[in-house]
C-alpha cells in the first residue's frame, strides 16, 4: 500500500514538473512567434496581429502572478477592427471575464488573484459582432450572456455596437485596478 502511495506521490510531483517545463516551452514558442510577427502585425497584417494576440494572451506578468492581457487585447482589437471574426470572439471572451484558455496552470492561478470584472455590454457587443460574422459559439455565448444582463446593459451593448469601431478596446479599460 505504501509503495502505491509513493508511486502516486512521485507521479504527482513529476506532473507538476512536467507542467512547468511545458509552460516554459510554450512561453519560448510564444516569444519566438512574437519576434517573427511583430513587424508584419505593426504594418497591419491581420494574420500576424492574431498571432501576436494569441502569443500575448493569458500571460503572467513577471513575478507578480497577475494576468496581463493588455498586449493581447490591443492586437486582437487591431485585427477585429479589420473584420477578423475570431478576434471579435476573443475580445468578447476577455471582456466577459473568461481570462484563461486551455491548461495554462500559471495563468489560471493568476486569474484567481486578478480582480475579476467583466464589462458585459462590451463582451456582448464583441460576441454579437463575431456571431454576425458567422461564429456559432459566439452566438451561444452572446445568448447566455444576454440572459444574465439587465435591460440597461443590453441597451448599452446595442448602442455600443452601432459605433463598435470606436469603442474602448483595452485590457486596462476592463481591469483598471490591475497593478500593471
Amino acid at each position: 500500500m505504501m509503495r502505491v502511495f509513493g508511486i502516486f506521490l512521485a507521479a504527482a510531483l513529476l506532473s507538476g514538473c512536467a507542467a512547468a517545463v511545458m509552460q516554459g516551452a510554450t512561453r519560448a514558442s510564444d516569444n519566438a512567434r512574437i519576434l517573427a510577427n511583430e513587424d508584419a502585425a505593426a504594418a497591419g497584417d491581420v494574420e500576424a496581429q492574431m498571432k501576436m494576440g494569441d502569443s500575448h494572451c493569458c500571460t503572467i506578468a513577471g513575478s507578480t502572478g497577475v494576468l496581463n492581457n493588455q498586449k493581447a487585447t490591443e492586437w486582437y482589437c487591431k485585427a477585429a477592427r479589420q473584420g477578423d471574426r475570431r478576434a471579435k470572439y476573443e475580445l468578447g471572451r476577455i471582456y466577459s471575464g473568461d481570462l484563461v484558455r486551455g491548461m495554462n496552470a500559471p495563468a489560471k492561478l493568476g486569474a484567481l488573484v486578478t480582480t475579476q470584472r467583466e464589462n458585459k455590454p462590451l463582451a456582448l457587443m464583441w460576441f454579437n459582432l463575431a456571431a454576425e460574422a458567422g461564429d456559432d459559439d459566439a452566438a451561444r455565448k452572446a445568448a447566455r450572456l444576454s440572459e444574465d444582463m439587465t435591460a440597461p446593459e443590453r441597451l448599452q451593448a446595442s448602442v455600443r455596437q452601432q459605433d463598435w469601431r470606436n469603442q474602448a478596446c483595452e485590457w486596462n479599460a476592463v481591469y483598471p485596478d490591475n497593478p500593471l
